[in-house]
């Protein structure tokens, strides 16, 4: 065995927000990673990273994906074991995890796991899928509650949670003014919105809420929306004569880590999945609802009545009283706080470690230490 067992991590495309974990991975000194993916393959909304990596080609049909070359990508590059993304609908990774368990390589899945419990054939196809790893990576706690009660064994499943670009967003977060106070080029306090304008936001129920809040004597209360998407016109028109603002897609860290930072909390009706981290990572507190089988697993950094606060799932009326919350300046904030828990938790740097440690049970160290 070399003194740095070589780890193929095998992606379908590589989105923006894993430049830094996958960074990460290219600068351990305990594995050799070997980063695999199609630079041309991005799904819609999720913008392309860039690096010199192994391509593949990955195509869709219907909601199976395939990789074309992911067997001669393997031959060449001879791996020690392999990571996979953890989807049962990437065809040629049933494939790949046949052949690796034939020749006794350790395979890993990289997952959100389970995002709720539930039954029948899908079910019974991620179920079977996840068994032919020898682990799995996962993004939170309640993934691996989930699969422990699904009878799989506690030390094969391992929790790395997500992470973004936070060394950047700590210097942005370092020249901004105090958590307390608002962006410098906004004039008065808001709530803020950020995502793709699609159903998943759930943009209709915020909207629908602050219609409420608009009322005389009711603290003002303001939401600036950041994203574009399919549905941008029609929540245009349901917040028409709202004090709504649609600022389009903004891409720029700083301008969005001045807007995260100024606001009096980031609403997420919807599921709140990076965007969590996201605001926590400036300090901001984060408004959510409280069905966790409706949840993303990067819920779980919030810690409501600290870091923000949840409301009834789909309750406009229930949401308002929360917006209010935060209009009225009682709202929990508690900066220190939510950057502690991205630090402690939501790096590329703490992911390093988690996946060095999931890998570690297959490669223990001492054995890496030996020489070939």
């Amino acid at each position: 065995m070399p003194d740095r067992p070589r780890i193929a991590v095998i992606y379908t495309h590589f989105p923006h927000y894993r430049a830094p974990v996958f960074a990460a991975l290219r600068h351990s000194q305990r594995y050799d990673f070997d980063i695999c993916y199609d630079a041309r393959s991005q799904p819609e909304g999720v913008r392309a990273g860039q690096a010199a990596d192994r391509h593949l080609r990955s195509r869709r049909l219907g909601p199976l994906w395939f990789q074309f070359g992911v067997l001669w990508a393997l031959i060449r590059s001879r791996p020690d074991g392999v990571i996979l993304l953890g989807n049962p609908y990437i065809v040629t990774n049933w494939l790949v995890a046949l052949l690796l368990r034939a020749l006794s390589r350790p395979v890993l899945m990289w997952t959100h796991g389970w995002l709720r419990a539930a039954s029948g054939p899908r079910e019974w196809l991620r179920n079977g899928f996840y068994r032919l790893a020898d682990g799995l990576l996962l993004y939170g706690e309640r993934a691996r509650a989930i699969g422990v009660a699904r009878g799989f064994a506690p030390d094969r499943l391992h929790v790395i949670h997500n992470s973004l670009d936070y060394a950047l967003q700590a210097r942005i977060r370092r020249s901004l003014p105090d958590h307390t106070q608002t962006a410098r080029t906004e004039t008065a306090p808001y709530l803020l919105c950020v995502g793709r304008l699609v159903e998943e936001l759930r943009l209709d129920l915020a909207i629908a809420a602050l219609r409420l809040l608009v009322r005389p004597g009711a603290p003002p209360c303001r939401l600036i929306v950041v994203g574009d998407g399919p549905l941008r016109a029609q929540l245009e028109a349901m917040a028409a004569g709202l004090p709504v603002e649609f600022r389009g897609a903004i891409y720029d860290e700083a301008t969005l880590g001045a807007l995260i930072s100024g606001a009096l909390a980031v609403v997420s009706p919807g599921k709140v999945g990076l965007l969590a981290m996201h605001a926590l990572a400036y300090g901001a507190p984060v408004v959510t609802h409280d069905d966790p089988a409706r949840q993303m697993p990067e819920a779980e950094a919030i810690e409501p009545g600290r870091t923000g606060l949840l409301f009834r799932h789909g309750e406009a009326r229930d949401l308002a009283r929360v917006m209010e919350t935060y209009a009225q300046g009682h709202g929990p904030r508690d900066p220190a706080r939510a950057i502690a828990v991205i630090e402690q938790n939501y790096t590329a740097a703490r992911q390093l470690d988690l996946i060095e440690a999931a890998l570690d049970r297959h490669f223990p160290p001492q054995a890496q230490e030996q020489p070939a």
